[in-house]
């Protein structure tokens, strides 16, 4: 049975689009186990997409989530990529940080780990950088301050959220939680000047330093650096 090692790092660009490619390989009778950053568990939750991942990754072994906050230092389960277990690993999306640490040799996170690790084994790894290429990423909450300041306090949106997450401030009017925010949109439904915002689009161009980084990483034997997870699963031999 094929299975995949997939780490998720802390970055919105192709997040969405990384977590569907895993449900495609899965569909397709791959087993995948997800490695996630410290980072990467935030923005999953962020984004609504924790519990949809938790969801999905329920099946026989090696199928499941590996949280990098529920790990020992030593990463034990990155040594599944010593025993044959998985056939590649992926990285996707990747952020500049754990594409640095993979260039610098730097192993102190558990997706940094599984890459050295992987690289160590003979094993490939595809990654896909989210600074390679400009990406349109989405922020998940957006306060316009603008037209929050106007507003007469007490904040009507602060007092009916259900969760807390949004908070009335000492110094400007309210301020959000994004890890006690469960997206109910309670807080986008009652603001009377549509202050609040969520999935608001951001385009990020590439900086040639992070250019740079990333032909570095190109050049370590068994790295294949590639544009999006739609494209490693043609190299997995998957039909997207």
């Amino acid at each position: 049975m094929r299975a995949i090692a997939w780490g998720i790092t802390g970055a919105g660009a192709l997040l969405e689009e990384s977590v569907e490619c895993i449900e495609k390989l899965l569909r397709r009778g791959v087993r995948v186990t997800v490695f996630v950053s410290r980072a990467g568990e935030e923005v999953l939750k962020f984004y609504g997409l924790r519990d949809r991942v938790e969801s999905t990754l329920k099946g026989p072994y090696p199928t499941g989530v590996v949280y990098e906050s529920k790990e020992p230092l030593s990463y034990p389960s990155v040594g599944r990529v010593y025993l044959g277990v998985y056939e590649a690993v992926v990285i996707s999306p990747a952020t500049m940080n754990t594409v640095g640490k993979i260039v610098s040799g730097v192993a102190d996170s558990l997706v940094s780990n599984l890459a050295m690790h992987a690289i160590k084994a003979r094993v490939p790894v595809y990654v896909v950088p989210v600074d390679a290429h400009e990406t349109r990423s989405l922020i998940p909450a957006v306060i316009d301050r603008s037209k929050c300041e106007r507003c007469s306090t007490p904040c009507i949106a602060a007092r009916r959220c259900p969760t807390g997450a949004l908070r009335e401030h000492e110094y400007y009017v309210v301020d959000i939680d994004l890890d006690r925010c469960t997206r109910c949109y309670v807080c986008v439904k009652v603001c009377p000047l549509d202050a609040l915002k969520f999935n608001v689009e951001l385009v990020v161009r590439p900086h040639p330093y992070y250019l740079e980084i990333i032909e570095r990483l190109k050049a370590i034997e068994g790295v294949y650096v590639l544009k999006s997870s739609v494209e490693v699963l043609r190299h997995l031999g998957v039909t997207p």
